[in-house]
């Protein structure tokens, strides 16, 4: 949900990640640090602007398995329950059906609060309604959607999953616990994993859905936290899983992991490099964030729906 910081100019390259957890293989330790080598922030200039319906208030997108030139992208809490069928060029794929209506309706789905959309390897998106910013939500829940076909006016989810976090104890949680909305969400194969946006610090918590039981409440599996100096509001990992993508309202972090065991936070061999930027037509809101290539991201801006390219060498500084 909409939540604006002011963008800071500062750059930082982290050259091992810290704290713990982030994968299925063991823990490793924390990172010696990090090194400020004072580049400039990064000036983003909107490539496209998404079409009608598709960029009413983004706050997920994600690349298409099926179609390399397309992206699902959905809106938040106010819009309805539908996923948007779009190109690099912000152009909203029609359908066949209700070409005048954008975008494909999910059949007893309900926008709660859409934070992000992600796609595992066997082909699901995951439409996350994990927002939460009042920290009182006894609702949270994950829906599996077989990847439509674009020109698709309809489909149906084949699973509804609750979650929750076992740490939670209270809700609302109090204020020095104010961590358990969420606005990341990505894939590693059929794995799904869940991003904090923390409100009483500047950690993000990597949470992964350990079960995937329809009728209870599942519980999250926390992995351990990172500090990514702002709050969380997008992630993506890489078609082979050893790339993640973590957006926040002024910073673009991407950490590299050696082997797809290895945590993404704190393992043995991890890198990490974080890169400053801020929008030319104004201040960020942008909680949307995927790989569009191997060696570029796009970003898709929340109140304006614009669309920016990111080539991943600027973050990395080569």
């Amino acid at each position: 949900m909409k939540e604006r910081m002011a963008c800071a100019l500062v750059v930082v390259t982290v050259v091992a990640a810290g704290g713990c957890g982030g994968g299925r293989g063991p823990v490793g330790p924390a990172g010696p640090g990090v090194k400020d080598d004072g580049r400039p922030a990064l000036v983003l200039t909107p490539i496209a602007k998404l079409g009608k319906g598709a960029g009413d208030e983004v706050s997920g997108i994600v690349r298409s398995r099926r179609d390399p030139t397309v992206f699902w992208t959905l809106n938040d809490s106010g819009d309805g329950p539908r996923v948007y069928p779009v190109r690099a060029d912000g152009a909203v794929i029609p359908s066949a059906r209700e070409p005048k209506k954008p975008g494909t309706e999910i059949g007893g789905a309900i926008n709660g609060d859409w934070e992000d959309i992600a796609l595992d390897a066997s082909g699901r998106l995951i439409v996350a309604d994990v927002g939460n910013n009042s920290n009182a939500r006894a609702d949270l829940c994950l829906y599996f959607v077989e990847e439509p076909e674009p020109t698709e006016s309809r489909t149906t989810y084949t699973r509804k999953v609750l979650v929750r976090y076992p740490e939670q104890r209270s809700r609302p949680a109090p204020a020095d616990d104010f961590n358990y909305d969420c606005e990341g969400v990505f894939t590693v194969g059929d794995e799904v994993y869940l991003l904090t946006k923390n409100r009483s610090d500047t950690r993000t918590a990597m949470y992964r859905l350990a079960s995937h039981e329809v009728g209870v409440v599942n519980d999250l599996e926390r992995l351990g936290s990172f500090d990514v100096r702002g709050r969380a509001t997008g992630a993506d990992a890489s078609d082979d899983g050893l790339n993640l993508v973590i957006l926040t309202y002024d910073r673009i972090w991407l950490i590299e992991r050696p082997d797809a065991r290895t945590p993404f936070f704190g393992g043995r061999g991890v890198r990490a490099w974080s890169r400053g930027y801020r929008m030319e037509d104004g201040a960020s809101d942008s909680e949307a964030v995927c790989f569009e290539t191997p060696t570029s991201l796009l970003i898709a801006d929340e109140s304006r729906g614009m669309l920016y390219r990111v080539p991943i060498a600027q973050i990395r500084g080569e």
